[in-house]
């Protein structure tokens, strides 16, 4: 998977951005790592419902951008933003794109030979389309129609009905990956010690949404407890009040045997819980997170790291992370050192601030562990307070 941005918050023009199974964005603070992140949760946003004013592309529910004006590049209505994906299905490379400003835009879609362009205003209904051909021999054709959204693809003739299902599933690629990201906001989990069902949206972003997703799901529950204990030596699991429909996320202590409700359970077990519901979703496939680190103690970094490794592959799971840790990533690098990570599957992206714009610099990782430039973004700050001890005892 591959990301294309222009003109989006500090992002003046980001061509193409690998996302590996494990890509980390580390940098200074305000350089620009998190509008990456929301940029790809705009375009979900523009999938899930087209039918809506360009604002609300920028509200993802647990924080809200505000309007056009706030998010264009450099606050110029001149620009137009642009956001797009591009996905191999069928050794094809599959490329999805969308272009607007305030009132509309267009949308592309390419695969191999085929390209579609479609033009729309907001709030667009999905009330038109285009169409487009697929050669299947010499003398037949596969008819397409894209209305920005969903392709279909139809068959003539019997032989061709395979081959259209396989294009159909490749030009609807981007967008059902689309669907498939997820967001874990940096907040504390969960801040009630009791529960009820509610109605569980498709972004699964409120608290209740995931305890009720936890309570529903009794075959993932064993599966996170499996992971919580490893990172940070507790369990989960969830406890029904008789004769009532609360229930309660709790968690207990393997070395003393103590059990209490998450809400009472320090930050970092708290967080990594409701971390670990969202990553491990079935319908989840690329999950964006800042700092999954954050209020962990180095050594639940180190296996939080082995955690997320182990997730992505048997999993099948896509992690786009932005961290300030030096520890999270020398324990990513360890594992690439040991052979348990394949650095192919380890993007590292260095986020620095040109004036007013963002770039993003791939540091390369080899088989040893050993990352490109050295992590001269986490030295820094050591060096000049080395420099400054040094004068001291001069």
């Amino acid at each position: 998977m591959r990301l294309h941005v222009k003109n989006f918050r500090s992002i003046s023009e980001l061509d193409e951005l690998e996302v590996a199974p494990l890509t980390l964005l580390y940098g200074p603070n305000g350089a620009g790592k998190s509008s990456l992140v929301y940029s790809l949760l705009t375009l979900k946003n523009f999938i899930l419902n087209p039918n809506q004013l360009p604002n609300g592309l920028f509200n993802y529910t647990f924080a809200n951008l505000g309007n056009y004006e706030a998010v264009v590049f450099d606050h110029n209505l001149a620009n137009s933003i642009e956001v797009g994906v591009t996905v191999e299905h069928n050794k094809f490379k599959v490329r999805y794109m969308l272009a607007f400003d305030e009132n509309g835009g267009h949308l592309e879609l390419s695969h191999g030979a085929l390209n579609f362009k479609l033009d729309f205003t907001f709030p667009y209904a999905l009330n038109q389309s285009t169409k487009g051909h697929s050669v299947f021999t010499d003398l037949d054709q596969i008819d397409v129609t894209w209305n920005g959204i969903i392709a279909q693809v139809k068959a003539s003739l019997p032989a061709q009905v395979g081959e259209a299902t396989r294009l159909a599933e490749s030009l609807n690629a981007p967008a059902e990956l689309l669907r498939k990201v997820r967001i874990v906001p940096l907040k504390r989990g969960f801040s009630k010690p009791h529960y009820s069902s509610v109605s569980v949206s498709p972004l699964m972003i409120t608290e209740d949404e995931v305890a009720t997703y936890l309570s529903n799901n009794k075959y993932l529950v064993p599966k996170l407890s499996r992971y919580l204990e490893r990172i940070v030596d507790r369990d989960f699991r969830i406890n029904y009040q008789p004769g009532t429909s609360l229930f309660s996320l709790d968690s207990t202590d393997r070395k003393t045997g103590m059990a209490s409700e998450l809400v009472n359970e320090g930050f970092g077990v708290n967080q990594i819980v409701h971390f670990l519901a969202i990553c491990l979703h079935p319908d989840a496939e690329v999950i964006c997170v800042e700092e999954p680190e954050i209020h962990l103690h180095p050594s639940a970094v180190r296996r939080l790291a082995q955690a997320l490794v182990e997730i992505s592959r048997e999993e099948c799971k896509r992690f786009l992370i932005s961290t300030h840790s030096e520890a999270f990533l020398s324990a990513l690098l360890t594992l690439v050192a040991q052979g348990d990570l394949d650095p192919y599957d380890l993007a590292c992206y260095y986020a620095v601030k040109d004036g007013k714009s963002t770039r993003f610099e791939r540091q390369k990782v080899n088989e040893k562990g050993q990352i490109e430039g050295g992590l001269v973004s986490f030295l820094e700050g050591e060096m000049e307070d080395i420099r400054t001890l040094l004068k001291v005892a001069e």
